[in-house]
């Protein structure tokens, strides 16, 4: 007997072992420490390559989309939003990553909740609200649909303008905040190459225009 429960605990600890080697690294971060895992997630928008424009507009809609309480259409109005507006994409997936996740969404339905009962004027408990979240948590993507269209326009418009109304100025704020990160990166870039081959008495608008 004690041969056997032995055996059993070498696979489940050899099971474990497994788990932990072949999730990503932002799993395990979210699974293990929320704090590494946003650190991963900054980490990975700060080394994003490309327009600075083009990465501010996706990490703001990203963060726009992922306040919203549009769960689980998240990922589908990223791509849309950012196609749309010429963000990028990859920017957008992980801004949306970064803020929506297990830990920040009950806190952000009920921000929404609060604001949309207060702008729209209505009177839904936060008891139907947290209930409606667990069917949706455990429906499809056409399963959520149904259920939302089954709850009526007036809860769902409640919570779209809660969520409007704290995720449009927090888009906002995101937006030019890694619009400046960005641009003094490309400008530090510049500096570096500029002093590297003796490029510092060109004209300044030839250094404006040169991209790295």
């Amino acid at each position: 007997m004690s041969t056997q429960r032995n055996k059993g605990q070498d696979q489940v600890s050899k099971q474990k072992v497994c788990l932990k080697t072949t999730l990503s690294p932002s799993e395990r971060g979210i699974r293990l420490n929320p704090k590494r895992a946003f650190r991963y997630y900054m980490i990975r928008l700060l080394r994003l390559r490309g327009d600075p424009f083009e990465l501010a507009r996706g990490i703001s809609i990203g963060i726009f989309v992922a306040l919203t309480p549009t769960i689980p259409f998240h990922t589908i109005l990223t791509v849309t939003f950012c196609t749309i507006g010429r963000g990028n994409l990859l920017a957008g997936v992980i801004a949306s990553l970064l803020i929506s996740n297990p830990i920040t969404i009950p806190l952000q339905y009920l921000i929404a909740w609060k604001l949309g009962t207060m702008l729209t004027g209505t009177s839904f408990s936060w008891q139907r609200i947290k209930h409606l979240m667990d069917m949706i948590h455990h429906a499809g993507i056409f399963g959520a649909a149904k259920l939302i269209y089954m709850q009526g326009f007036k809860l769902v418009g409640s919570m779209l303008v809660g969520g409007v109304a704290l995720a449009l100025p927090c888009a906002i704020i995101v937006y030019f905040l890694f619009l400046y990160l960005y641009m003094r990166r490309k400008k530090r870039q510049k500096d570096r190459i500029f002093k590297k081959y003796g490029l510092n008495d060109l004209d300044p608008k030839k250094k404006a225009s040169w991209n790295p």
